[in-house]
């Protein structure tokens, strides 16, 4: 099944514990234990220990409120939990899902309960998801909140050298100018003579607004073609040579450009708020006792 989001639950994967089965939290009657804590569970600071204690209530409770949905009975649900516990896919005639389920190899009560839970929980998301449609206007107006994530900036993808002295950035040009553009041969002197913190990965910087550079130093390497370099530029780090690897021009999009994107970027994050408001909302309801914060 393709998802659309990584749940606010189940994205923390539930492990065997290592421990017998201390009483962490009590949710509502239903007892929370270190069989679905992390395995180094005890050995985490209390601080560490009280926000995983609390994901735990939180995955209990929508594991849960899905368990007592029709979501169990669809059958993609049904093909996925006997995948994930390895059930047969033909149980006897007089056993139920449940039945079927009831003790796989190395899972206890607890456990089982938490992955059919958290499982059905996330099909309710993906259902939520395929069933929302919003209209035009809603898109529209997304899109024009959140424009910073569909345009692209002008962009440079360049390298630097930076050396301390004015004599010594000359030499480095002289050599680069003999090799004609030769970015094997600067990214070797970058990690033979850079005082950066980049010279280990050969003065390479990425890519960089041009927005967010010096106007000087934008300047000279805008003046550049790929593959050339500039003369050396007296900065405050010392004398910098920067190579000019890429020139991405700015990109600006309409919404039809990004429409598709837009629509499944609005129906995620509506969903993961539906999924976070519902969670919240058990959480203010539910009868909790924290009985572990060692």
């Amino acid at each position: 099944m393709k998802r659309l989001f990584i749940t606010v639950v189940s994205s923390f994967l539930l492990g065997c514990s290592a421990y017998a089965g201390d009483v962490l939290a009590v949710v509502n009657g239903h007892e929370i234990t270190t069989d679905v804590a992390p395995k180094n569970f005890k050995d985490l600071s209390p601080e560490e220990q009280r926000q995983i204690i609390n994901r735990l209530i939180e995955k209990y409770l929508a594991a849960n409120y899905a368990l007592h949905t029709d979501i169990v009975k669809d059958p993609e649900y049904k093909k996925v939990l006997e995948h994930i516990l390895n059930i047969p896919s033909t149980p006897q005639k007089s056993q139920t899902l449940a039945e079927a389920v009831k003790k796989p190899a190395g899972y206890t009560d607890e456990q089982l309960l938490s992955k059919k839970g958290l499982l059905a929980f996330d099909f309710l998301l993906e259902r939520k998801a395929e069933s929302m449609q919003p209209d035009e206007k809603t898109l529209r107006e997304f899109y024009e909140l959140n424009r910073y994530k569909y345009d692209t900036p002008e962009m440079v993808e360049v390298a630097t050298i930076v050396v301390e002295s004015k004599e010594e950035a000359d030499k480095i040009v002289k050599e680069l100018n003999d090799a004609k553009g030769d970015y094997h041969l600067f990214s070797t002197l970058a990690k033979k003579y850079s005082k950066a913190p980049d010279a280990k990965d050969g003065g390479y910087l990425g890519k960089i607004p041009v927005s967010d550079l010096n106007e000087v130093i934008a300047s000279h390497i805008l003046a550049l073609k790929r593959g050339e370099h500039t003369e050396p530029i007296k900065t405050v780090f010392g004398y910098q040579i920067y190579y000019l690897i890429n020139h991405i021009p700015a990109v600006t999009t309409t919404y039809d450009m990004v429409k598709n994107r837009v629509k499944e970027e609005y129906i995620r994050k509506a969903v993961k708020a539906w999924a976070y408001d519902t969670i919240q909302s058990l959480k203010a309801s539910a009868d909790i006792t924290i009985k572990a914060e060692k």
